[in-house]
């Protein structure tokens, strides 16, 4: 389990290297946010508003989309991607 963390605390790099390589997820990051009452991440890659969202396969994170553009990715289970490698 994930200790108790905010959001200065969590390496960035590391999860965003994760995601990237797990889902091919491109875009320059322009905003995070951490629910560390929930330990999740929402990562916007644009500040355009969201129509969608599509869960991943696996179930650990969620797809947000404007249209067919991906704009922001929510990673509801952050310990999968903050682990060893």
């Amino acid at each position: 389990m994930v200790q108790e963390a905010d959001l200065t605390s969590l390496d960035i790099r590391r999860i965003m290297e994760k995601l990237r390589e797990r889902y091919k997820v491109k875009g320059r990051v322009v905003a995070v946010d951490y629910g560390s009452d929930v330990n999740d991440l929402f990562v916007r890659f644009s500040h355009e508003p969201i129509d969608d969202g599509e869960p991943s396969e696996d179930g650990l994170v969620i797809f947000h989309y404007h249209g067919d553009k991906l704009v922001a990715v929510e990673i509801l289970d952050l310990e999968e991607f903050m682990g060893p490698e």
